[in-house]
């Protein structure tokens, strides 16, 4: 139990692919409920916030195939969708050379995340 408080003090304060790989590591186990909420806004905030990180997403992700499973499926509807719009905006039109994969996975994944976000 004081795992998951612990996860909770730090699941939505991530700003690096570095500390959420970290975090994951450590408490990824506790990924459910709030503590999933809680990482779902911190990979909000790095792939809004800090796109031009996304090739070290890469090369973490390339390393722990589990970790970039984790990282996408956090891209959800409980996030805020003009974050979404614009992770999506910049898959599309600012994907770094070579990443192209991810970049369409970060869209199929928004894509789901905005139909989800506005069905009945």
């Amino acid at each position: 139990m004081a795992e998951v408080g612990r996860a909770l003090d730090e699941a939505d304060t991530l700003r690096s692919w570095d500390a959420l790989y970290k975090s994951y590591k450590t408490f990824g186990r506790c990924d459910d409920g709030a503590v999933a909420e809680g990482f779902s806004e911190s990979v909000a905030r790095i792939l809004a916030d800090h796109w031009n990180t996304l090739p070290r997403f890469v090369q973490i992700a390339d390393k722990d195939a589990a970790f970039r499973a984790f990282v996408i499926k956090h891209l959800d509807p409980t996030l805020n969708m003009d974050d979404v719009e614009k992770i999506r905006q910049d898959a599309l039109t600012h994907c770094p050379i070579g990443l192209q994969t991810t970049c369409n996975h970060l869209v199929k994944q928004a894509d789901s995340a905005l139909r989800e976000a506005t069905s009945p």
